[in-house]
């Protein structure tokens, strides 16, 4: 199937943060058949949050970018330097070469996409570490992330952390993405119940994430074939804890233009008390 990716974002501080720690991304070939999304949610104290989170976008970014064929450049987000980073080789621009007249197989080109996804992650994580350990005051910063790679009618839907990726079809939500966090354990155990997330004490304790000192990280990775018709929303917890299920799905049901759908939402979030950065990445497939 042939597609047409459209996307809108939009990041607040909230009502009750100083500063806002989420980075968004959205990048689009084109042709309009090919996408990276990100939104990333910093965390570790004054600034530090915010430069993790950008550090992600910037990182995966730059690593993935050869999925996307004729991309449009972007602006580039300036950091402070870092140690170099290995540079991340992909080679699924070569599967577009015109002498190429059999399709490889589904499995292995998506195992191989889903390992470049996940070298893209652990390299953020790499840069995330090194700036810590250069940086005394930022030592111990992080963030949580989620990445959708769409190629031609597939996406690769990767998270570390609570940041979550939502497909809505066909007047359905589902979570693509499974939160790290102690309260997703302690449902999935069945030991509290799931709307008990929005309010157990330790809702904001989570067991993977970007940085933070994690030398190594295992990002999940989920594979999704699209159709005309889907959205992809991506979003921070600030986001997904103020505006619960019911809410995100009325407002994706009633509205069709993406970037008043990230207005609303973030409007929703604010109007619901707005306790932490919010940030929606909204991705539609015709």
């Amino acid at each position: 199937m042939s597609i047409k990716l459209t996307a809108a974002y939009k990041t607040d501080v909230g009502k009750q943060r100083e500063q806002n720690e989420d980075s968004p991304y959205t990048d689009i070939s084109e042709d309009k058949d090919r996408g990276l999304f990100i939104v990333a949610d910093g965390m570790g104290g004054y600034q530090a949050g915010e430069i993790a989170s950008k550090l992600a976008v910037q990182k995966i970014s730059e690593s993935l970018r050869s999925f996307l064929v004729s991309i449009s450049e972007q602006p580039t987000i300036r950091l402070t330097p870092l140690s170099e980073q290995e540079t991340i080789i992909l080679d699924a621009a070569q599967a577009t070469k015109p002498n190429k007249t059999r399709k490889l197989p589904e499995t292995p080109v998506a195992k191989n996409v889903e390992e470049q996804l996940k070298a893209a992650i652990r390299q953020a994580n790499k840069a995330i570490v090194s700036y810590g350990e250069e940086q005394t005051s930022a030592r111990g910063l992080g963030c949580t992330v989620t990445t959708a790679l769409v190629q031609d009618d597939h996406a690769y839907v990767a998270n570390i952390g609570d940041s979550r990726t939502y497909l809505f079809r066909a007047g359905e939500l589902t979570s693509l993405t499974k939160d790290h966090s102690l309260v997703a354990r302690l449902v999935e155990a069945k030991q509290i119940e799931p709307d008990d997330i929005y309010s157990h004490p330790q809702r904001n304790l989570i067991y993977r994430s970007l940085g933070a000192g994690h030398k190594n990280v295992d990002p999940d990775v989920f594979h999704v074939a699209l159709r005309s018709g889907d959205s992809l929303l991506l979003c921070s917890d600030g986001l997904w804890e103020m505006v619960r299920h019911q809410e995100l799905l009325k407002v994706l049901e009633e509205n069709s233009d993406a970037q008043k759908i990230c207005d609303i939402l973030i409007d929703l979030a604010n109007a619901n008390g707005g306790e932490d950065n919010i940030t929606a990445v909204l991705v539609q497939v015709r």
